[in-house]
C-alpha cells in the first residue's frame, strides 16, 4: 500500500543558520538508490536561489517544490500545510511515489513552532495522509558556529532541537583546528548533549546516514519548555510559557531584500559592490546569495555568496541550472536602513549608454 495511507511518511527536518551549508549537505545526502524523495526548500525572501541549486537524481526525488516567507511563523506556510500541498500533489499524479520527506528550512526558522506542529499533527491525518517526525538535522558551521550560537536565539535552539548534527566547513579552521573543533565538542556537549554528531568533512564521514530511520523525540528541560511556549492553546488564551533563553522574538530587526535583473555585469563590477557592501555592512549583512550573469561568459553564471563577515570565493558553475538566466540576488540584513540598501543595490544595474553625437 502507497505509503501515508497506512504507515506514516517520515519527515526530516534539516536546519541551521544561515550560510551553515544546508543545501550542499542536503545534495550530500541524497545519493543514487535512496528512497524517493519529496525535497521541499524554505526560502526567507521572494526569490528563490537555493531551490536552483539542489542537485539530486532524477530517479530517487519524485517531487521539489520551493516556498517563500518563514516556515516557522508565516501563516499558510507552516509545515503543515506545507504537507498538506504535498498530499494534494500526490492525489493529483503530480508525483511518483513518495517514501519520505526532507524540508529545508530557512536559516532564521525558530524549530520550536514547526516541531510543535508536527508532534501534534502525527497521530492524524494531514489531506489525507499520515506523517510523522523521524529527524531534526542541524548543520553546525565549524567556522561560525561558536558565534553564532551564543549571539542568535534562533542559532541556539536550532542546536538544542536537533537529534543530528551536521559539523560543516571543519576543513576551514586553520592551524588551530584542533583547539576550535574541542570547543565546538564542548558547546554541543553543553546545550545539547544527546544529538548525534558527525563531521561531514571528514573523508569517511557517510552524510546520507543522517536520513537513517528513526523516530524524533525531543529531549531535555529546554526543549519542553519552548514546546510549551508554542502550544497554540497557551498562546491563544493564557499568559506565554516563560521560555529558558530571553529575547525570543522572530526575525526582530532582520529583513530580506531581492533583486532580480536583466543584462550583463562585468567582473570588475561585481568585485566593487560586494567589497563596497561588505565594508560598509558588516556583520549587518546576514546573507548575500545569487546568481550573476558576467559579461564575461554568459552562459556560465557566477555563483556568489557573503555569510557576515565572510565571503565565499565566487563559483563559475558549467550552465544555467534553469531556463531563468538573469542575474537574481537575495540579500538579509540585521539592523542596515532598507532605503539606503535599496538606493545601493541599483548600483549593480548597467546605466545604458549615452550615444555619442
Amino acid at each position: 500500500m502507497e505509503p501515508g495511507l497506512s504507515s506514516p511518511i517520515p519527515v526530516f527536518l534539516l536546519t541551521g543558520f544561515l550560510g551553515s551549508g544546508k543545501t550542499s549537505l542536503l545534495n550530500r545526502m541524497m545519493v543514487p538508490g535512496g528512497p524517493r524523495t519529496a525535497v521541499i526548500v524554505n526560502e526567507y525572501g521572494d526569490v528563490p536561489i537555493d531551490n536552483d541549486l539542489i542537485e539530486v537524481d532524477g530517479n530517487d526525488m519524485s517531487f521539489a517544490e520551493t516556498s517563500t516567507g518563514c516556515i516557522c511563523c508565516e501563516p499558510g506556510n507552516d509545515i503543515v500545510s506545507t504537507l498538506s500541498r504535498l498530499s494534494e500533489a500526490m492525489d493529483e499524479g503530480k508525483t511518483g511515489r513518495i517514501e519520505r520527506v526532507v524540508i529545508e528550512t530557512t536559516g532564521l526558522a525558530d524549530p520550536a513552532p514547526i516541531v510543535n506542529q508536527m508532534l501534534l499533527a502525527s497521530p492524524y491525518r494531514i489531506a489525507g495522509r499520515l506523517f510523522t517526525l523521524a529527524s531534526v538535522i542541524t548543520t553546525l558551521d565549524a567556522v561560525r558556529g561558536e558565534a553564532t550560537v551564543e549571539e542568535r536565539i534562533v542559532g541556539h535552539k536550532q542546536l538544542a532541537f536537533a537529534d543530528r548534527i551536521a559539523l560543516t566547513k571543519s576543513d576551514l579552521l586553520g592551524h588551530d583546528a584542533a583547539e576550535r573543533r574541542s570547543g565546538l565538542d564542548a558547546l554541543v556537549a553543553r546545550i545539547n548533549p544527546g544529538a548525534r554528531l558527525i563531521d561531514v568533512q571528514d573523508p569517511l564521514a557517510q552524510p546520507e546516514l543522517l536520513l537513517a530511520p528513526g523516530a524524533y523525540a525531543p529531549a531535555g528541560g529546554d526543549i519542553a519548555a519552548w514546546l510549551a511556549a508554542e502550544n497554540p492553546i497557551v498562546r491563544a488564551f493564557a499568559p506565554r510559557a516563560k521560555a529558558p533563553v530571553d529575547n525570543l522574538a522572530r526575525h526582530s530587526g532582520i529583513y530580506t531584500k531581492s533583486m532580480v535583473m536583466d543584462g550583463l555585469v562585468s567582473p570588475n563590477e561585481l568585485l566593487a559592490f560586494i567589497d563596497i557592501l561588505r565594508r560598509a555592512a558588516g556583520k549587518r549583512l546576514l546573507r548575500l546569495k545569487g546568481l550573476v550573469a558576467l559579461d564575461d561568459d554568459p552562459d556560465r553564471p557566477i555563483l556568489v555568496h557573503l555569510v557576515q563577515d565572510i565571503f565565499h570565493p565566487p563559483i563559475r558553475l558549467e550552465a544555467w541550472p534553469s531556463n531563468d538566466r538573469r542575474t537574481r540576488l537575495v540579500l538579509i540584513a540585521d539592523g542596515i536602513d532598507e532605503t539606503s540598501l535599496e538606493k545601493f543595490l541599483l548600483t549593480l544595474q548597467r546605466k545604458p549608454q549615452r550615444k555619442r553625437a
